[in-house]
Order: C-alpha cells, then sequence, then structure tokens
C-alpha cells in the first residue's frame, strides 16, 4: 500500500461496522436505566446534605434574623474596634467574611466574633465599622453586614437553603428508588 494513495472498498468497510455498532448503541440507550448506586450511597448523601442545611441554619440563620429584625437601629459604636478582619471570595461566587469585634474600655473582655456569606459580591475593600442597634444595646455586628449588604445575605441565606433543599429532595427520591429496586 503506497502512502497517501486512495484504497478502493476500504471506506464501505468501515462503515458497515460502524452501522452495526451504532445499533447495538442505539438498543443500550433505549433500555430503561434504573437508579445507579447502592442505597447506602444515597442515604450518605442525604445525611450529608441534611447535615449541611442543618450547618447553614445554626451558623448563618440566626443573625440574619436579628439583623433583618434590627434594621435600620445601627449606629457606629466607638467603643469597638475590629480586628482580624478579612473577606475571602470563592470562584466570583460565594464571600465569606470573618471579623472579631473588641472592646476599647475594656480589652481583657473576649472578643465578638462575626461572620457573614454573601453571593454574588466581595468585600471590595470596605472599612470593617462596628456597630452597635439602638434598641438591642447587646447586638453588634460590623456595618457592612448589618446594613450595607443586609439584602444580598438574605438573598444570598434563601438561595443557599434552596440549593440545598432540592438536592435534599432529589437525594431522598433517589435513596427511595435505590432501597426499592435493592430490595427486589
Amino acid at each position: 500500500m503506497t502512502f497517501g494513495k486512495r484504497q478502493a472498498g476500504v471506506g464501505a468497510a468501515a462503515q458497515g461496522v460502524n452501522v452495526d455498532m451504532a445499533v447495538a448503541h442505539s438498543r443500550v440507550v433505549t433500555e430503561a436505566a434504573g437508579p445507579t448506586g447502592h442505597p447506602i450511597r444515597w442515604f450518605i448523601l442525604l445525611v450529608a446534605i441534611g447535615a449541611a442545611f442543618y450547618g447553614l441554619f445554626v451558623s448563618y440563620g440566626p443573625n440574619i434574623l436579628r439583623d433583618n429584625r434590627l434594621a435600620g437601629t445601627w449606629q457606629p459604636a466607638y467603643d469597638l474596634r475590629a480586628v482580624e478582619g478579612k473577606c475571602e471570595r470563592k470562584n466570583f461566587v460565594v464571600t465569606f467574611c470573618n471579623a472579631k469585634i473588641k472592646s476599647v474600655a475594656m480589652p481583657d473582655q473576649a472578643p465578638i466574633a462575626v461572620s457573614f456569606m454573601m453571593l454574588f459580591s466581595g468585600g471590595g475593600g470596605e472599612a470593617l465599622v462596628p456597630v452597635r442597634s439602638t434598641t438591642d444595646r447587646a447586638a453588634v455586628s460590623i456595618h457592612y453586614a448589618a446594613e450595607a449588604k443586609l439584602l444580598n445575605r438574605t438573598l444570598s441565606f434563601i438561595f443557599s437553603a434552596g440549593i440545598l433543599v432540592l438536592i435534599e429532595i432529589v437525594a431522598l427520591l433517589m435513596f427511595w428508588k435505590a432501597a426499592n429496586t435493592f430490595s427486589d
């Protein structure tokens, strides 16, 4: 066989093989596929997503409810100072911010930790100004979290909780389906 020369009949044989493979592939695709995975795998996913949902509610839920309840009552707290504050953005989608608020008047008092999450927004170099509520003097936060980005934080919390609920429902249905086919 000479390099670069076409051979008659080679293409026709190759097409015949491909036709048979296409027919076999179409039979495999048209068959009904059952759920993949053992029910234990779906149960582990169900528990893991439930734990993530619980962690979201425990870590961010109370602070968002408090900040929405006290919206409009925040004033700068000159007796407090923000220390060790930083925001870390992940993949331009979610930003996690942490700060500690320390008392200037009582430096031996333990600092108050403030953490919050935002979607599609970054810290942007904002100053971490400690604020205190005029109606609840024990409630302290960072102005950026309590006033400027409160709507973003609230919508981020609702969106994240909604996504986790949808994944939990899918995992529950797949667990149920896998458990029923496993017992058959």
